[in-house]
């Protein structure tokens, strides 16, 4: 039965898991990242509202820089709103090797400043004698495991299977580092007769897979589907992609076109046959072909801006430069341009041009409410110059959003110092605290501005408790693979 299905971003599956009366189930997720992070109690609240899968798309945002702050959930917590509204009771993530290859250690180490996480929850995590880890976080059971390890995890009660394409791909240098055959072989001898089928996100439109690699989707559909012509076609496709990634060009360009002549149709056989291809002319051909057939391998600034922190590319001033003219020609609807403005700010704000990007925040703002998380990195390149009013400023916009509070009531907290005023300060450190309690930041910072107001108590008790705290991290990481 053919029962993968198809989306451009990965947060759809939220309404196609409820469209489907998914409840209480647990999800198997290959992702090469952990699409769990909080959100506020007001925006759960919006979702529970809803009575249809309907409703619950139109809640979805499809990129993380979108200013559409009505918005509920996203790419990046879709898996938390599953968990909250009851969707999903377990996750088990399947991460690419690379991804863990620092350790689980450093894994859990980036969620000390995530907002709602806590020391329980971080004490909460074992290595199994298989080698996985199992503990919970953000009020899902949750283990953390390679592929190879999947077969001898235990589930019981209904589940779902999921691949987001990102899984496949390396970054930055663009590699497809796993077989699709043998990642669906592996899935398939223990899911395939699931009537829940498969879920697979392309991720391409957010800039965490490249355009040339949009077909991974379609290759994984049809592997789990048992289609066996269209498997074969994707196959050849991958080859050639490998070859032409090798440096073996004539190769490539060579297989592509018996590819593009059996399956003349296929937007992404004329992709690949652009990027192999050094005559120029053919070059656009090529291109403006693919585009004709599938749009979305047309020109997408949005795309071509979301890349370089997505997939952590190299650009330099004189491309950034080139992005903001075309940012500037777009036509369409001020979501559209809020959202390249936010992007190409933030590109510049990775290079410290503080008046460039306060003036792609202003852009942005013509068309909305602008983004937080680029007000929150213009504040922090304010406050280095010593520009603390204008920072100020612009953090009263980012600690109103659940993405960027918990960091933008630190930053407050020292522009409220830098300005004169400790007890302002202090209440700032301390809604941190009370947002991240897993943190040991905002304790550190609360014992530095009672120690500056002649607190000495106050400094002490916040010194003991971050020591506490950090003895009690300190014994977690000990205990997990470095």
């Amino acid at each position: 039965m053919k029962n993968a299905t198809i989306f451009d971003e990965h947060c759809s599956a939220l309404a196609h898991w409820s469209a489907n009366g998914v409840r209480d189930a647990t999800l198997v997720c290959l992702d090469a990242h952990l699409d769990l992070q909080f959100i506020d109690e007001t925006r759960i609240a919006q979702l529970r509202e809803c009575s249809t899968a309907e409703e619950l798309a139109q809640l979805a945002s499809f990129h993380p820089l979108a200013t559409d702050r009505s918005r509920c959930y996203g790419i990046e917590d879709f898996i938390y709103a599953a968990g909250r509204l009851g969707i999903l009771k377990r996750l088990i993530w399947v991460a690419p090797p690379q991804v863990l290859a620092a350790g689980v250690a450093s894994a859990l180490r980036g969620l000390q400043q995530m907002e709602g996480v806590t020391i329980a929850d971080l004490e909460s995590f074992r290595v199994t004698p298989g080698g996985w880890l199992e503990g919970h976080l953000l009020g899902l059971e949750i283990a953390i495991c390679e592929l190879p390890q999947l077969r001898l995890i235990a589930i019981e009660g209904d589940f779902v299977v999921d691949i987001d394409a990102d899984y496949l791909v390396t970054v930055p240098d663009d590699m497809v580092w796993a077989k699709p055959q043998h990642l669906i072989a592996e899935l398939a001898a223990r899911f395939r007769g699931n009537d829940r089928g498969l879920t697979i996100a392309r991720s391409v439109g957010s800039g965490f897979v490249p355009l040339r690699h949009r077909f991974l989707a379609d290759y994984l559909q049809s592997l789990w589907d048992g289609d066996e012509e269209d498997s074969d076609h994707w196959h050849g496709l991958l080859e050639m992609d490998e070859h032409l990634t090798a440096g073996r060009r004539e190769v490539a360009l060579a297989g592509l076109r018996l590819v593009h002549r059996q399956r003349p149709g296929c937007a992404a056989s004329c992709y690949a046959l652009a990027l192999a291809t050094s005559d120029p002319q053919e070059k656009e051909l090529y291109r403006a072909q693919a585009a004709i057939l599938d749009g979305s391998y047309g020109n997408d600034i949005i795309r071509l801006l979301s890349e370089f922190p997505a997939r952590r590319k190299d650009i330099d001033l004189a491309a950034v430069v080139g992005l903001r003219r075309e940012v500037e020609r777009i036509q369409g609807s001020g979501d559209l341009k809020a959202l390249a403005w936010v992007a190409l700010g933030s590109i510049y704000t990775a290079f410290g041009r503080v008046r460039d990007a306060a003036q792609c925040d202003e852009q942005s703002r013509r068309y909305g409410s602008g983004h937080p998380d680029l007000a929150l990195q213009i504040a922090r390149l304010r406050i280095a110059r010593g520009e603390t009013s204008e920072a100020a400023s612009l953090l009263d916009r980012a600690v109103n959003d659940d993405e960027t509070r918990v960091l933008a009531r630190l930053l407050l907290a020292e522009c409220a110092r830098l300005m004169g005023n400790p007890h302002e300060a202090i209440s700032h450190a301390d809604s941190a605290r009370l947002a991240a309690p897993a943190w040991p930041l905002a304790l550190k910072r609360l014992a530095a501005l009672s120690e500056d107001i002649g607190d000495g108590i106050s400094a002490r008790r916040w010194l003991t408790e971050c020591a506490r705290l950090e003895s009690r991290i300190a014994a977690v990481m000990t205990s997990l693979p470095q």
